[in-house]
């Protein structure tokens, strides 16, 4: 199971803030602790108008053929070098890798990040997800980026709005990594997703709005939604897959309008999902699916270029990785809608 971490800002509701403060004193780190709130960003001297786009488009794998750095059945730390000037000053940054027993470098496999929470790891991430062992059954490769401290508690994050978060360009360490990860593993470019929890799916929604010609399908789990400086511009129709509690303290299921957090409101998560499934094309729904006690299946269908975007809602659930999604993982679930929607 896993942090209950989020990614907030210090314009958010005051009882977010005091939720904060307890986990800072308590040092929580356990799945069934209280979420964590991330400040609002330091100033920077970036303005998004410098901001320079990656590689949005499918990238030739190179690591066919070579002898796996990661002893296939086990997991282990990468290390990459980046750009100073959009780390924070680092130098380098990691991500883990599970390879599952059965690799061979002459057969590509899928590859689905999965990041954590705020304050969170990527060691925690791979203990708590499920989806190593996942990996092992489903014979893909399972990679846990890692985030830099944010500048203001020393919290790994994710910078979920773009270089605006303490001029860190997250993205960009997306676009670095996957690159080094094609270069040593036998990575299909075709089957690449993205999900995470908290902090972790507001990233995996950047991505969607940055990387998806790259990317192919991405699944946010309890994840934070902010506005985007510079706008949504997926560039294509994208198989979005969203998991979220009705009772969710931290990142509201309906929201937090602009007249209580004037600077980062959030919208609610029917509103965002609806604003997927027009730029989607979806022709109908939501239609229900699934209809259990504790969660209720949603989608959009008739949406273009294979695209999807289905809903589960966790009712009474709040800020937390559900135990189980109409009787399977939520990696399970994740995994696959990843299958159903590989990157044409």
């Amino acid at each position: 199971m896993l942090q209950q971490q989020a990614h907030a800002r210090t314009h958010a509701l005051p009882v977010l803030l005091a939720m904060l403060c307890t986990l800072i004193l308590a040092s929580c780190s356990t799945p069934t602790s209280s979420p964590a709130n991330h400040a609002s960003p330091r100033t920077s001297r970036f303005t998004y108008q410098q901001y320079v786009y990656p590689i949005n488009r499918p990238v030739v794998t190179t690591g066919c053929g070579q002898i796996s750095p990661i002893t296939p059945g086990t997991s282990g730390n990468v290390t990459l070098p980046v750009n100073p000037a959009i780390s924070e000053g680092h130098g380098t940054r990691s991500y883990r890798v599970h390879v599952p027993a059965m690799y061979t470098p002459s057969q590509p496999l899928a590859a689905v990040l999965v990041f954590h929470g705020y304050g969170g790891t990527a060691a925690g991430m791979e203990g708590g997800s499920g989806f190593s062992t996942l990996a092992e059954q489903q014979h893909f490769i399972a990679v846990y980026p890692q985030g830099l401290p944010d500048g203001y508690y020393g919290r790994p994050f994710w910078a979920s709005a773009g270089p605006i978060d303490f001029g860190i360009d997250d993205v960009h360490f997306v676009s670095d990594l996957l690159n080094d990860l094609q270069k040593k593993f036998c990575i299909d470019s075709h089957r690449i997703y993205a999900t995470g929890f908290s902090n972790g799916g507001g990233m995996s929604w950047l991505l969607a709005c940055r990387l998806a010609g790259r990317i192919a399908a991405f699944a946010p789990i309890s994840g934070n939604f902010y506005a985007i400086p510079g706008g949504c511009h997926p560039g294509r129709p994208v198989p979005i897959l969203d998991i979220h509690g009705t009772a969710d303290p931290l990142l509201p299921y309906n929201g937090i309008p602009s007249s209580q957090n004037p600077a980062w409101p959030l919208p609610s998560i029917p509103k965002w999902l609806q604003i997927w499934a027009t730029w989607d094309s979806c022709t109908k729904g939501p239609a229900i699916f699934l209809r259990q006690s504790n969660v209720t299946g949603e989608q959009w269908v008739g949406c273009q270029g294979n695209a999807a975007v289905v809903h589960y809602r966790i009712e009474g659930g709040g800020h937390r990785w559900p135990p189980t999604i109409g009787g399977r993982s939520p990696a399970g679930v994740v995994w696959l809608f990843f299958q159903a929607h590989p990157l044409g």
